[in-house]
């Protein structure tokens, strides 16, 4: 990418010290029960966030008037293999039994410091959604939004589907009341309703396996949807088989509160050009990858891959969504000079993790998310303010609460991941002696009564990384 040692080693410092929260203002916030954590007077347990519009994280983002402890901008042998020893001696634990692969990579530098089986590909889980996100972020500014339009013409409204499957009822209310308007000023208050969900194609991706919408795990990919498809909104409760036609289904009834009778069944076609039309926007696609990282939503991931689908020009159904993933990241893996073997290797079925047939070399994840907080592709930076704290929130906000595992909290930032025998966790964070390093662990081929134990392994070896050697 043409940056000197000297300016990759300030910028990840730069950048990750304004995403990472530092110990003495994680210290404080504990001791003043704003975050929760050892010292703590009393614990403030938070649970994901059930369903878009996605929140930020609360926390201010500045760089403290400490810059903190001296970056090194080397690699230095007897520290590297002093921490290669300490993480992998966690592969000799019962629930492990030797099914332990990380990498770690010096972000400064580039340089790998760690490493064990790094280069063998494995299940990532829902650690790929940090590639997803990546993928969509090389293609997106992160301000576009997701229009959905009511196009009133000639005693029809179609609802015509841009995308936006976090769709509030009250956002669908809102859209009924603009298109009644506009067919009262047309003279009419008898209408057709007519689906457009010819944006995406989405639907059901074969490769999710059991792991699918029947088991509450992720709606199907559709061109719009309420609620993402979610029925209770609960993340794993039940989902919607057909979103769009549940979203048109719903309108109808609001078109009818708003005095307008809709006459016969709902039918699908293209929505006229240069029509009237109503339209309710998303948030922007930036706080969707937000929303995806910070609770790991399966749907809007789904979502987030379709669009990398689109911004390539490509099919948008769940296979070419998947492919046109693997090819912004094998880009971005190729740029970051992830060799050829680990690319050879890599294998992405979907945009959400969920499928088993998932192959990411840990090596490649952690180069990935080196290059990205190097800040050598300045508009994948916002990935490092999305992922979870230690801690603090997300999906880590429970996590590392044990007396070996403390250590970390506050400091480590992390996508997890979890799939029938292999728990997982890749993200960044700063080392005792100031170096900036990104990271991906695994933790395979346990039990899968054994969940709890081996999540609990992978936050072991991740607090090796912090802990004085």
């Amino acid at each position: 990418m043409g940056f000197r040692a000297s300016d990759r080693v300030w910028r990840a410092t730069a950048i990750v010290l304004c995403a990472a929260v530092p110990a003495s203002f994680y210290v404080l916030g504990d001791l003043t029960d704003a975050f929760p954590g050892v010292l703590t007077l009393e614990r403030r347990e938070e649970g994901t966030a059930a369903g878009p519009p996605a929140r930020a994280e609360g926390f201010e983002r500045v760089t403290p008037a400490e810059p903190g402890p001296t970056i090194t901008s080397g690699v230095d042998a007897d520290q590297s293999a002093d921490l290669e020893q300490r993480m992998a001696a966690h592969a000799d634990l019962p629930v492990v039994a030797g099914g332990l692969a990380f990498s770690v990579v010096d972000v400064g530098t580039g340089e790998l410091i760690a490493a064990r089986d790094a280069d063998t590909a494995r299940i990532p889980a829902s650690t790929l959604k940090l590639l997803t996100a990546a993928a969509v972020l090389r293609l997106y500014t992160g301000e576009e939004v997701l229009t959905t339009r009511a196009v009133v013409q000639d005693g029809t409204i179609t609802l015509q589907g841009g995308g936006d499957m976090t769709l509030s009822e009250e956002d669908l209310r809102g859209l009924a009341e603009d298109a009644a308007a506009l067919a009262r000023e047309q003279g009419t208050t008898e209408v057709s309703l007519v689906l457009d969900a010819d944006y995406i194609v989405g639907g059901q991706n074969p490769a999710w396996g059991a792991n699918g919408t029947a088991g509450g795990w992720v709606a199907p990919t559709a061109s719009l949807a309420v609620d993402e498809g979610w029925l209770d909104a609960e993340q794993y409760g039940p989902k919607s088989t057909d979103p769009a036609g549940d979203a048109a289904a719903l309108f109808a009834q609001l078109l009818g509160e708003q005095g307008l009778t809709v006459t016969g069944e709902i039918t699908t076609g293209q929505a006229p050009a240069d029509a009237p039309a109503a339209e309710v926007h998303s948030e922007s696609i930036g706080e969707i990858v937000r929303h995806t990282l910070e609770i790991s939503d399966n749907t809007t991931a789904e979502l987030l891959a379709h669009l990398v689908a689109l911004g390539r020009g490509e099919a948008t159904t769940p296979e070419s969504a998947a492919a046109a993933v693997e090819a912004e990241v094998r880009e971005l893996a190729a740029e970051a000079g992830v060799p050829e073997p680990d690319l050879e290797a890599l294998e992405i079925r979907d945009g959400s993790g969920l499928s088993r047939d998932n192959r990411v070399p840990p090596a490649l994840l952690a180069a990935v998310l080196g290059e990205v907080a190097a800040g050598t592709v300045p508009q994948l930076q916002q990935i490092l303010f999305d992922v979870p704290i230690a801690g603090l929130s997300g999906t880590l906000a429970s996590r590392f609460d044990e007396e070996d595992t403390e250590v970390a909290r506050g400091v480590v930032r992390g996508k997890t991941g979890y799939l029938g025998g292999a728990s997982t966790l890749a993200g960044v964070t700063v080392l005792p002696d100031g170096r900036i390093v990104a990271y991906s662990i695994v933790v395979h081929g346990f039990d899968g009564a054994d969940a709890a134990a081996a999540r609990a392994a992978v936050d072991q070896v991740a607090a090796e990384m912090v802990q004085d050697s």
